[in-house]
């Protein structure tokens, strides 16, 4: 039958893939395995006529494993995600054997019940109210940004949603839109405005304290300006986690301005929100989200779940995003029907949908809740134990080291300084670490990288920022990419005595 060999190609090629696989995870996890591949000419043609068949394409394969960022590495340490859990790919291939589209029920219905699930057991987590809350998924952080953004929109103005900003600038009483966002906040809310036709001259940049985190009073001085100039403020985005140093806004300060102002409140928990949902008691006051309106989360980040899994939770339930953003298309949503969940599909500004639910059910029901909560708190201690490692590290012929901040969460900044740090201008610091950066990366043996951020004492110098991500990085990764740092500066100074006095900025 055709089905048998439907089945029968699925399991040589799966037998095929498991092992193709773990041998790939194998390899990328030894010590001397490359994290940047050097990729040779590649045959990224497509047959014009017939294909390659199981024979070629896992020639394909392998080139493609051998030309990937290898992200199982435990240098890897380079962006706010590293490799999956062994059952999360599992999940990831379930998804796609599946093959379900989550917008209407019937079309997923399992996957309907299981983001339903999952949705409400993280809002329940970030202490939402457990009779209202609920949560979706989205591909990725943005698009949670921005839908919580396009909700607190219509709600606020929603003559919006039929006569949009021309219909409504056409009114004697029209104000501008404003939202208040941190001066470090990720660019994904100004994407969302832009998105939302909110404008960028309508985003308010909210200047930050020392330690990078909002400052709620400059918030509130901004926020009543704006009423004062006219325009009508109506979203504040605070972050969990900041994509530079990891801080976390003052969020019950900032809920307090936002109450008395009517201001919907938005947590971008994109990167952190997991300490948020799973720190220890004592830790929880520092990682509380619990008076936001809406509240982003991305498991694929600090929970191991395959790329792309992002959760947008709402206190008041989805509702409001039905009512903000749906249309009730009836080719697509019939009403009427005796299913146990709605339709979700209307509540977003897309149609067809992932499950990606199931990637962090299937991975939580495996691993359980006190797997994240050790994972978590022990990525925690490891940037602590990191930032003290930096702090302590005894200077060398070439250089000193310097901590950029203490860390909030478990991204970790620094500088290693060329000289005596009170003899080199500060420029010399942000293109020293460009050099090291570039120099270490083009060996292929670690993938780290820098960024810099403005504080209100002035902008900082570029510096190396590194994201602890991965529960395969132990204090000894860390301790031999603090060395190689050193060697590889002390391989440039060999080539260049000078090269550390040039300012490239």
């Amino acid at each position: 039958m055709e089905s048998c060999k439907v089945a029968d190609e699925l399991e040589e090629l799966l037998r095929e893939a498991s092992q193709v696989f773990s041998d790939y995870v194998r390899s990328s996890r030894d010590p001397q395995a490359p994290v940047i591949p050097r990729i040779e000419k590649l045959d990224l043609n497509i047959p014009e006529k017939d294909g390659m068949g199981a024979a070629g394409v896992w020639d394909d394969i392998q080139t493609i494993c051998g030309a990937a960022t290898n992200t199982w590495s435990e240098r890897f340490l380079y962006k706010l995600y590293a490799s999956p859990t062994p059952i999360g790919v599992v999940g990831e291939a379930l998804v796609g054997l599946l093959n379900n589209n989550a917008h209407v029920f019937q079309a997923s219905p399992i996957g309907a019940l299981i983001e339903d699930k999952v949705g409400r057991q993280l809002a329940e987590l970030a202490k939402f109210p457990v009779d209202t809350a609920a949560g979706l998924t989205f591909p990725g952080g943005s698009y949670s940004n921005m839908h919580a953004l396009m909700v607190a929109r219509n709600r606020r103005f929603p003559e919006l949603k039929r006569g949009g900003f021309a219909g409504a600038m056409a009114g004697s009483e029209w104000r501008r839109p404003m939202i208040f966002t941190s001066a470090h906040a990720h660019y994904s809310i100004e994407k969302a405005a832009v998105a939302a036709g909110i404008g960028l001259d309508n985003v308010v940049s909210v200047p930050t304290d020392a330690a990078g985190r909002m400052d709620s009073r400059a918030l509130r001085a901004l926020v009543e300006q704006a009423v004062a100039d006219g325009g009508a403020p109506f979203f504040v985005n605070a972050t969990a986690g900041t994509t530079v140093l990891g801080a976390f806004d003052p969020i019950d300060e900032i809920a307090v301005v936002c109450a008395d102002h009517g201001l919907w409140l938005h947590v971008d928990g994109s990167w952190g929100g997991p300490l948020a949902l799973f720190s220890s008691d004592e830790e929880l006051g520092r990682y509380r989200v619990d008076r936001a309106d809406s509240f982003t989360v991305n498991p694929h980040k600090l929970m191991g779940v395959p790329l792309q899994c992002s959760f947008l939770l709402m206190r008041d339930g989805l509702t409001p995003m039905r009512e903000a953003l749906g249309l009730g298309a009836s080719y697509l949503f019939h009403g009427g029907s005796p299913n146990v969940l709605d339709d979700v599909g209307d509540a977003t500004m897309g149609c067809g949908r992932r499950p990606d639910a199931i990637k962090l059910w299937l991975a939580w029901r495996y691993h359980g809740t006190l797997y994240y909560r050790r994972r978590l708190a022990a990525a925690r201690r490891l940037a602590l134990d990191f930032a003290d490692m930096i702090s302590e590290r005894p200077p060398t012929a070439l250089g000193c080291w310097r901590l950029t901040a203490a860390p909030q969460s478990t991204c970790v900044c620094f500088w290693f300084v060329p000289g005596q740090p009170n003899l080199v201008p500060l420029p010399a610091w942000g293109s020293a670490t460009r050099l090291l950066c570039a120099r270490l990366n083009s060996l292929g043996h670690v993938l780290v990288d820098y960024a810099t951020v403005d504080l209100p004492a002035g902008p900082l110098p570029t510096f190396f920022r590194l994201p602890l991500n991965s529960p395969h990085v132990t204090k000894e990764t860390l301790a031999s990419i603090l060395a190689a740092i050193e060697q590889t500066a002390q391989a440039l100074v060999d080539e260049d005595p000078r090269c550390f006095l040039r300012d490239s900025s």
